[in-house]
């Protein structure tokens, strides 16, 4: 498909911001409600035909709930995308560096409103942005479901008038994080590293919950069951490490944080995590 694509400068700021906030950018209730009575266009990456798009629909399908859903291919999105009362969800690979510094290649989902200018092949850095949801690398399908749940009931709170502001979401995130002990957590292979190589070290390294590494498979199925357990959810760079823990069966973020990727701190989960979610 024909790319969606963020400046350099947008693309850094977003993840950061992102890792210390969560997914809503704009916490205006009547922005939302606005939102509520219309349509919400979620544009396919290909046609609707990849793993990725069918994983999406499915997603959607079952976890979202706040407003209707029309999937649209790139061309009618161009059709459209000059609309301000148009409301979007997009999918953004985006690849950005910094010498010395950073060097991302993740993915993201945008919800934005039209711009009455236009993308400028393809840079979305000007339409304004109502939320940001971190979807991971290529294997980020088994999240999908997740990630949407998440980002509907974030949505709702916002709309509701429960959540006002980023304070307001940083006060939830940090007495959430005592939760993340409560419920057995679940995690891949993938997220282990040098220094955490097994449920033993976890154990051993003093973290207090049960926890279970498990396959892609039993891990996809928890996910989509919506069981009452933990997921663990890193996304990662060459040179940053994004964990964030979610319950199955709500939704709600029990946890994120980001760090440079060094050889003391790798990427996945380390023991650094242990001590936060003891607390």
């Amino acid at each position: 498909m024909k790319g969606i694509v963020l400046g350099v400068l947008m693309s850094l700021i977003m993840s950061v911001s992102y890792g210390q906030y969560g997914v809503i950018i704009d916490y205006t209730k009547e922005t939302w409600s606005e939102v509520k009575k219309s349509k919400l266009y979620v544009v396919y990456e290909n046609e609707g035909t990849s793993a990725y798009d069918k994983a999406l629909k499915d997603a959607i399908t079952a976890n979202w709930k706040f407003n209707t859903v029309e999937y649209i291919n790139y061309d009618k999105y161009e059709e459209l995308q000059k609309i301000e009362s148009n409301f979007f969800l997009l999918s953004v690979d985006f690849t950005s560096s910094q010498t010395g510094r950073y060097n991302e290649n993740l993915s993201y989902m945008y919800i934005v409103r039209g711009y009455k200018k236009g993308a400028k092949k393809g840079d979305i850095s000007r339409f304004p942005k109502l939320a940001a949801m971190q979807t991971g690398d290529l294997s980020r399908e088994i999240y999908l479901p997740l990630l949407m749940k998440h980002l509907n009931k974030s949505i709702e709170e916002v709309a509701a008038g429960k959540i006002t502001s980023l304070g307001d979401n940083t006060k939830k995130l940090n007495t959430n994080r005592s939760k993340v002990k409560s419920k057995v957590l679940y995690l891949l292979e993938t997220d282990l590293n040098d220094k955490v190589t097994s449920e033993k070290d976890i154990k051993d390294g003093g973290y207090e919950g049960k926890v279970k590494v498990v396959s892609k498979e039993e891990l996809a199925k928890k996910i989509k069951d919506g069981e009452d357990v933990n997921i663990l959810f890193c996304a990662r760079s060459s040179t940053k490490s994004y964990i964030h823990v979610y319950n199955a069966s709500t939704g709600d973020e029990y946890y994120n944080s980001f760090n440079l990727v060094t050889k003391k701190w790798p990427a996945g989960i380390i023991p650094y995590h242990f001590k936060k979610w003891n607390k």
